[in-house]
């Protein structure tokens, strides 16, 4: 086991000396040196050691080694300034070996190495603390003289004020105060080596003396000790006579049971006994202390009084115990002291109750007794009529009762009730009573009666009052929770609980099991025992206070370089007395009950803050994981090449727990031994520098909120520039036209970039090519995307002039009617002599090299006009296509009739329009009259006012005439029109209309209300609404009518009420609509004979029918009413109707 302390171990030196803890100055030390002590004390099981690099931390790195005696590797770091000074922890005797080699930029400037003995200190004995009995003198001995080496130790003793008291292993002090000791040896340079210095306190002690709370005890009762001031020791007690000491407990205080603790009644002695470790001064002390048994008595007769307020009434007792007295209360009789087995009778007393209390010391006990009335008045006479127990109620019980008749009442009086012990337990007075009900619990009581006259009349039995057991459990008064508690009620009895929350809201529990409490306020619970009703049961209230749960963190708040940490458990600002912290560790172990916690281990932790002064919150622990913390990394530094004309070398960085790393420094040292600091790189893993020399980068744990700023790993590494060079070539110069496509020649995987005269750069793949579309001088940068390839970029420049494209074109140059075309290439900002001309036919055959091409073929053909002494431009043939010539062309003329009616007549030319340049229109009329009608030129539709001959001529753009045409136009005579009715009657529902013929005709389109419905010669409208018809005559005149659709769906018949004898124009008729196709008329004189019929099946649409004059065989018939019956009927619906109604005949 290593125990690390805070004594004080020096290093002499020269150049170097420190205390732990204090830091390291250094003069003007520039070269390294190894500096640190040659011998070491292992006093307390392990001592640290610090070492000293000296140098110049700025620009040195140090690496240390320390081997163990058997070669162990026990410590092996390195960095810059942070390792200037090392400590180290040594626990295993023996030579060690220090190792130490300093770099400076990319050289070692110093090793050296160093043994340092391990020795075993000496066994240090002097205490932390004594005590001074006074003025007597105090011997303080340093180490144990049996120690390895005692006699090479050399000794110094120093007072608080720093003087010095003493120079051997042991020195006399005579008051108190604060000592030191140092000790060490000297080697034979005279060089003190293993320098410890110990403190110690020497404190004055005064004297104490023993407190107790009773001198006198009974069985019952608690006593306690303790010492004045509080001084460690041990308690016993001695019963006197014994002679033997019993221990009792250590501590500055005891309790005392005697019933539990002591042997029996008597007396002791209560001893104390200071520790030797506290003082030598203070002596031993003791006290006295007597043991009483429990007084114990009873009666043994009583005699009555003779009658009321007559003291001849006795009570005679004996003892079981020695009583130092007994006497009746109230009375002021008192016996004398009466020994074990004595009788002791009270005498001249009047009747009624009395309590006998006997005393033996502090200790007492009574009984109760009756002094009966032999003769009692009348007037106090009773009886006890009835006695109730107890009784359980639902959360309890009732207490009991006793009813005392007066059996001469009513009557005025007072009564009292003292129980077996003697002791009152009530009393009351009552006026013109006849009874008492007096409510009790359950026991035994002995029952006075008074009158007016105080004459006392007890009843010499007990009355015994049932009682009854309740249920016991128990429960805090008051419990402070958090968020939630399980509450289970502790009890030995089969119990079931019933609580009721704050709320009103009642829960059942069996004996065990857990209520949740989660609010605040008065709860109820009650115990009942369901299998025994003779047991009651019991109701307890307690209150429940509600704390919030603690809101909390664990955070890492410091940690050094050696990888000690500290971790800080955050409350948010609550004070830390009002909570409880406990740490655990990897192991589930506790491991820190205070707000911060230093870990020595690594795992799983856990956290948990609870409110003080209540139960815990059922909140789940805060883990966290501790891990390995990370001391050092491994530092891995590559490069590509580095050459002169770029791009740089790029550097890359790469350690071991990269995650660990915070901050990145880089620098470079030049070949004189220079250092730059390479602040532009701070932090960064990849660098790219164009200098050569050694370049350095030390990584850093840099964490300020924790405390924590440690160098972790550094490395370095050379850079020279590379003479080797990519290889390709380029032209001196280029004359190109508008743009080239230039790729460079290499046989090398090479990247280009070029740089334009402008400044403008492109980069490109050997094999890909640049556009030059500039004058002026190019620059191409070579080189090998490889970073392992082993040459370094070239440049090469060359020259480009620049040509600008000539622009061109074909054009027609001239063209004849027998189809030979000449073209010409038209060319702008340039003479034919500046440019270079080739016509292609179609499969780009060349065929021409002047401005003029003649052709008296057609196709397709190109022409290509390019800058002379250039590289051609980059650009396609213009394609012209020479179309067949058109050498004539059909052309026919289409024309409308030119109707009676109508104004004018279109004529239209139908020909190749796109192949025709003019048209020429010619009007010749029925004279012979020939004009041209120049309004109408180059229309290929006009319009024909004119009865005559009409002729078209086209012409090519030449122009040749290609075609012509001629049309006679005369106007028509037909007098045929289309015919119909004005109006129809339809019904769509029965699909009923006429079929309307118009009449023959070429084409027909009938219309309702503006669309089209048929185009058929014959037409049922079955739509209501406004017609128009258009029909076309055999020369294409248009014609038109129009005629409306009335809608008429019921069958109608219409006739005369009456008709008038003699009378043509008023005789009898029926009219009918279209819809009635058969009418059948029956007409009947009063007598029911039939006097006229009429059967009609070819009626007309409103047109009269079944007419009757009123003549039957051509007699007139007489006047009156006469019954008709008219039946009509619709075939294709095969609709029947009925009429049946009345006619009157007049004359």
């Amino acid at each position: 086991m290593l125990i690390s302390v805070s004594t004080t171990i020096a290093v002499t030196n020269p150049d170097f000396s420190r205390k732990e803890g204090a830091e390291v100055h250094v003069g003007e030390m520039v070269d390294p040196e190894l500096i640190g002590p040659d011998k070491l004390c292992n006093v307390y099981g392990s001592i640290i050691g610090d070492f000293f690099g000296a140098g110049d931390p700025i620009t040195d790195v140090y690496s240390w080694k320390i081997l163990s005696p058997s070669g162990e590797i026990l410590f092996d770091r390195s960095g810059g300034a942070g390792f200037q000074t090392i400590s180290y922890t040594f626990s295993e005797i023996g030579t060690h070996t220090v190792e130490l080699s300093v770099k400076r930029g990319a050289s070692v400037i110093f090793t050296d190495t160093k043994d340092v003995d391990l020795i075993k200190g000496p066994d240090v004995v002097l205490e932390s603390n004594y005590e001074i009995c006074g003025s007597t003198p105090l011997d303080l001995m340093a180490i144990d003289p049996e120690s390895q080496n005692f006699e090479d130790y050399q000794f110094e003793w120093t007072d608080e004020s720093g003087a010095v008291i003493g120079t051997d292993n042991i020195v006399q002090v005579t008051s108190p105060g604060d000592y030191f000791v140092e000790f060490y040896f000297e080697d034979s340079s005279g060089t003190q080596d293993c320098i410890t210095t110990q403190p110690t306190t020497v404190s004055g002690v005064t004297d104490y003396q023993i407190l107790q709370t009773e001198n006198q005890v009974c069985p019952d009762l608690q006593v306690n000790f303790q010492t004045d001031p509080q001084v460690s020791g041990t308690w016993y007690y001695e019963k006197v006579g014994t002679g033997i000491r019993t221990y009792l407990t250590e501590g500055s205080s005891v309790n005392l049971f005697p019933n539990q603790n002591l042997d029996g009644e008597g007396d002791y002695k209560i001893i104390f006994t200071p520790s030797p470790s506290v003082s030598n001064c203070l002596t031993e002390k003791s006290t006295d202390l007597t043991y009483y048994p429990q007084p114990e008595f009873f009666l043994v007769s009583t005699i009555g009084a003779s009658g009321c307020k007559v003291y001849d009434g006795e009570l005679t007792i004996q003892t079981t115990t020695p009583l130092d007295y007994v006497f009746i209360e109230g009375l002021g009789i008192y016996s004398p002291a009466l020994a074990a087995g004595d009788t002791y009778t009270f005498s001249g007393l009047e009747s009624g109750a009395y309590s006998l209390i006997g005393l033996l010391g502090s200790c007492t006990n009574s009984i109760g007794s009756v002094v009966s009335l032999q003769d009692p008045p009348e007037s106090l006479k009773f009886e006890v009529a009835e006695i109730v127990g107890e009784e359980c109620t639902p959360d309890g019980k009732t207490i009991g009762s006793i009813t005392i008749d007066f059996t001469n009442g009513p009557i005025d009086g007072s009564y009292r009730l003292i129980n077996e012990k003697g002791t009152e337990v009530l009393n009351d007075s009552f006026l013109n009573a006849n009874f008492a009900k007096i409510d009790i619990p359950g026991g035994r009581y002995y029952f006075e009666l008074y009158g007016v006259d105080d004459c006392s009349l007890p009843k010499s039995e007990l009355i015994e009052v049932p009682g009854l057991s309740q249920t016991e459990f128990n429960v805090p008064n008051e419990i402070t929770i958090c968020q939630s508690y399980e509450l289970t009620p502790e009890t030995n009895q089969d119990l079931e609980f019933s609580l009721e929350y704050p709320d009103g809201t009642i829960e059942i529990k069996a004996k065990d099991e857990p209520f949740t409490l989660i609010e605040a306020g008065t709860y109820k619970l009650i115990g009942s025992l369901p299998t025994d009703p003779l047991t009651c049961p019991t109701s307890k209230t307690f209150e429940v206070n509600l704390v919030q749960p603690v809101e909390f963190e664990p955070k890492l708040i410091q940690q050094d370089c050696f990888g000690n940490r500290t971790y800080f458990a955050d409350i948010n600002g609550i004070d830390p007395n009002t909570v409880i912290f406990s740490w655990y560790n990897e192991n589930d172990e506790l491991i820190g009950t205070g707000q911060n916690m230093f870990p020595t281990s690594i795992g799983e932790f856990k956290l948990d803050v609870q409110p003080a002064n209540s139960e815990a919150c059922p909140n789940p622990l805060k883990t966290f994981l501790i891990e390995e913390p990370i001391l050092e990394v491994d530092v891995t530094l590559t490069s590509t090449k580095l050459c002169e004309l770029g791009p740089g070398a790029t550097i890359n960085l790469s350690t071991t727990f990269f995650s660990e790393v915070t901050d990145i420094r880089w620098r470079r040292y030049d070949e004189l031994g220079g250092i730059e600091e390479l602040d532009q790189f701070k932090d960064q893993t990849e660098i790219t520098v164009f200098e050569d020399g050694v370049y350095e980068a030390a990584v850093f744990s840099i964490i300020p909120e924790i405390g924590k700023d440690c160098e972790l790993g550094r490395n370095s590494m050379e850079l020279d520039f590379t003479l080797d060079r990519v290889e390709f070539n380029v032209p001196a110069s280029l004359s190109i036209c508008e743009t080239y496509e230039y790729i460079p020649e290499t046989n090398q995987p090479l990247e280009f970039i070029l740089t334009y005269p402008d400044g403008t750069s492109v980069e490109k793949s050997a094999g890909e090519a640049f556009t030059l579309d500039q004058t002026g001088t190019f620059s191409l940068y070579g080189f090998n995307p490889e970073t392992s390839s082993p040459n370094c970029p070239e440049i090469k420049e060359f020259e480009v002039f620049v040509n600008q494209p000539i622009p061109f074109s074909p054009i027609l140059f001239s063209e004849d009617c027998n189809g030979e075309k000449i073209y010409q290439a038209q060319l702008s900002g340039a003479t034919v002599a500046d440019a270079n001309i080739f016509w292609y036919d179609a499969d780009l055959t060349l065929i021409g090299t002047d401005e003029f091409l003649t052709l008296n073929t057609f196709g397709t053909f190109y022409l290509e006009v390019q800058p002379k002494g250039s590289i051609p431009c980059d650009l396609e043939p213009i394609l012209f296509e020479v179309e067949e010539p058109v050498l004539s062309l059909e052309a026919s003329l289409l024309a409308e009739p030119l109707c009676p009616d109508a104004a004018d007549a279109a004529i239209s030319l139908e020909t190749d329009f796109e192949k025709v340049e003019t048209i020429e229109w010619w009007f010749t009329d029925i004279s012979g009259n020939q004009s041209q009608l120049t309004s109408e030129r180059n229309k290929p539709e006009i319009l024909a006012t004119q009865e005559g001959t009409y002729e078209a001529r086209i012409f090519s753009g030449v122009p040749c005439l290609l075609g012509m045409d001629q049309v006679l136009i005369l106007r028509s005579i037909d007098e045929v029109r289309p015919v119909t009715e004005e109006s129809y009657q339809v019904c769509p529902k029965y699909d009923i209309a006429p079929t309307i013929d118009p009449g023959s005709f070429a084409a027909y389109e009938w219309y309702h209300e503006g669309n089209l419905v048929s185009t058929s010669q014959t037409y049922k409208p079955l739509l209501i609404g406004e017609f128009e018809l258009i029909v076309y005559s055999q020369e294409g005149c248009p014609y038109s009518t129009t005629f409306e659709t009335i809608e008429e769906c019921e069958l109608k018949i219409v006739f005369p009420t009456a008709l008038e004898l003699g009378d043509p124009e008023k005789n009898f008729l029926i009219y009918t609509n279209y819809l009635v196709d058969e009418l059948e008329l029956w007409i009947f004189n009063k007598w029911g004979e039939l006097i006229f019929h009429c059967k009609n099946t070819d009626l007309i649409n409103e047109e009269s029918t079944c007419v009757w004059d009123g003549t039957v065989n051509g007699e007139n018939i007489p006047n009156g009413s006469y019954s008709i019956r008219v039946n009509y009927k619709n075939y294709a619906k095969e609709i029947n109707e009925e009429y049946l109604g009345s006619i009157m005949v007049i004359e």
